[in-house]
């Protein structure tokens, strides 16, 4: 997700619809946006191994930057749409498969996990009171993943505007592994709370496990991995793109 130099164009006079029409993912009209509560934490979640305790993992948690939790809270989840159990085992789940970066945040008692992914990023709400639901936002970086960059990509991009997509993502990778920028984010152990709100978010997918292994097990010819990585290319296409 690192900038790129990019050639940079006049910015089209009519929005393109283009990421609309060609991605099953697109964004609810009449969805209502989640606005940030200042007075509700939207947290990073992350593990880092204890040396002091045989390098066991200990939960910590920070807050985002303002300008992270509301492109988050107010663009991105406004565009979710359901996810089955099904779906999640014949897409999504092959994240965990691969050397993807991710991160967990908090916010209202239910865990989203943002995925360095093409389109650019992935979304995912894991709640312990309604069914999974997911997203897939185009990212700003026009040659993102070494893509093809299309005219409307070129047209919106901005080399100076702030990547939140990144910033989701790798402020708590970089900080999962670093101790300085641990400091400078202000991580610092998760209450138990937080740990608890942590587990009973990720309750329902967890229960899917055997499923999983069933499916997955045996998998040394890579079907089953093949096969996830074909739905979500079908199932994100090019994206949706966030004005």
């Amino acid at each position: 997700m690192a900038k790129k130099k990019t050639p940079r164009k006049n910015v089209a006079k009519k929005a393109t619809k283009r990421a609309a029409k060609k991605s099953p993912l697109v964004p609810n009209k009449k969805a209502v946006q989640t606005k940030v509560n200042k007075r509700v934490a939207v947290q990073y979640l992350i593990f880092v191994a204890d040396d002091e305790d045989n390098g066991k993992e200990v939960m910590h948690a920070a807050p985002l930057a303002t300008a992270d939790a509301s492109y988050l809270c107010d663009r991105v989840i406004p565009t979710l749409r359901p996810l089955s159990d099904e779906e999640y085992m014949t897409g999504p789940v092959i994240i965990l498969r691969t050397l993807a970066r991710f991160s967990y945040v908090l916010f209202e008692q239910e865990l989203y996990w943002c995925a360095e992914w093409q389109p650019g990023l992935v979304v995912i709400r894991f709640s312990p009171h309604r069914e999974m639901a997911w997203t897939g936002i185009r990212s700003p970086i026009p040659n993102f993943g070494r893509r093809e960059p299309l005219p409307e990509d070129l047209a919106a991009y901005d080399e100076d505007a702030e990547n939140h997509q990144y910033n989701l993502v790798f402020k708590a990778w970089d900080a999962q592994f670093d101790e300085d920028h641990r400091r400078w984010k202000k991580f610092k152990p998760a209450s138990k709370a937080v740990q608890a709100e942590f587990e009973a978010a990720l309750a329902k997918v967890n229960d899917l496990g055997d499923q999983l292994q069933a499916r997955f097990g045996d998998d040394k010819s890579g079907a089953a991995a093949k096969k996830c990585q074909e739905n979500m290319n079908q199932w994100l296409g090019e994206g949706i793109r966030l004005k």
